[in-house]
């Protein structure tokens, strides 16, 4: 590996770990109901902001192969700063609107070139377990976050969130030293607008996308798993333990303990191969689907935790395999794009059920977590359709 890429690589990592380290994290939605919000309305700013995402993600894409990659991830770490010192100074749903809008356009920026940038910077055999690395880093920023959330600020929601723009400012400073990539990619870094072929590409893309129902099933299964993680981990986990009358102290412990769950993304590799690619994804989907099930049951705070950091290490463990499978699906030229076009669709699932989960958890906490149960037993079965016409 060249020069370059060991500095992308690098800085990659860096990345990550800065914008992992998000010290409100364990309070995210008690944070935003301190200031007037409810799930439905938490969950439905959350909509809207994957809705925009879905809107940017192509042009993003189409964009980030003009430009180049380096340039792209930049741009989209410096608008991620500035949705962060928004945040912190939000007082109402205007303002945290305002928030996931800006952070909307760094995400759709992102999704895509990040990986792609990864993907052309390491052997083909290596992807998955860097994948893994580069998560887990994230995961390393969280878990650092929360211990100092757990230990310092516990009550100060305020001095958590002017913390986390210092750590993204960090990130934005480590995006701006990323290079070109050299060689296959330069003309994509250099040229300012994209070549015929790859014009070709993109409408081959489009066609071939709606037309391929194999993939579609693809990332309907793996969608409706990871929003599940999403919404309980990020949300509802939060919800559960103040049902179950979890201290701040204690919850700040128990965040610790599910972010280090996610630090165990580095372990995909070696867990697919030695279970089996379809074993290991099952087991995935079918105990996520008991997790949440015991959530809608419990009112206990340690099964409760236990359950929300089972969900997240197994969601931890198949996110690079998921990332894998969809590079795979790729047979065009512009990498970047058919991600991104890929992202829309996942994101498209994920704006339709967000909101689902904010209206049922303010009328009925468990009621959100068997509709989570009942989300990865049909991802699971979409993921077996997927997997046999793949075979």
């Amino acid at each position: 590996m060249n020069l370059t890429l060991n500095k992308n690589l690098c800085l990659m990592y860096g990345i990550s770990f800065f914008q992992g380290m998000v010290f409100y994290a364990p309070v995210a939605a008690l944070y935003r109901q301190a200031c007037g919000l409810n799930m439905l309305q938490i969950t439905l700013i959350e909509s809207i902001s994957l809705f925009l995402c879905i809107a940017l993600e192509f042009p993003w894409g189409i964009l980030a192969e003009k430009i180049g990659y380096s340039r792209t991830i930049a741009v989209c770490c410096g608008i991620y700063l500035l949705s962060k010192i928004v945040f912190w100074n939000a007082h109402s749903f205007t303002g945290f609107l305002t928030e996931r809008i800006l952070l909307s356009f760094s995400l759709a920026g992102l999704s895509g070139v990040d990986l792609s940038l990864l993907y052309f910077s390491v052997p083909k055999e290596q992807y998955q377990k860097v994948c893994g690395i580069y998560n887990s880093l994230g995961t390393g920023g969280l878990v650092v976050s929360s211990l100092v959330f757990t230990l310092f600020f516990q009550d100060h929601y305020r001095t958590a969130a002017l913390f986390t723009v210092l750590s993204y400012s960090a990130a934005f400073a480590a995006s701006l030293f990323l290079s070109p990539l050299p060689g296959h990619c330069r003309h994509t870094q250099t040229r300012g607008n994209l070549s015929s072929s790859q014009k070709a590409d993109v409408l081959l893309l489009l066609k071939t996308f709606l037309q391929n129902k194999r993939v579609l099933l693809f990332l309907t299964g793996t969608a409706l798993l990871s929003e599940m993680r999403q919404n309980v981990t990020v949300f509802l986990s939060q919800l559960q333990y103040t049902r179950c009358g979890s201290s701040p102290f204690l919850m700040g412990c128990f965040y610790i303990l599910a972010s280090l769950a996610g630090l165990f993304g580095f372990f995909s590799s070696a867990a697919t191969k030695k279970a089996g690619e379809f074993t290991f994804s099952c087991l995935c989907f079918l105990l996520s689907a008991l997790f949440c099930f015991l959530l809608g049951i419990t009112e206990n705070p340690f099964l409760s935790a236990a359950c929300v950091i089972g969900i997240q290490l197994l969601g931890t463990l198949a996110q690079p395999l998921f990332y894998r499978l969809q590079n795979e699906e790729i047979r065009v030229s512009c990498r970047a794009a058919a991600l991104s076009l890929q992202a829309v669709f996942l994101e498209c699932t994920g704006a339709a059920l967000s909101p689902a989960y904010g209206f049922l958890a303010d009328r009925y906490l468990p009621c959100a977590f068997f509709a989570g149960t009942i989300s990865c037993l049909a991802g699971w079965g979409f993921y077996v359709l997927w997997y046999k016409k793949r075979s």
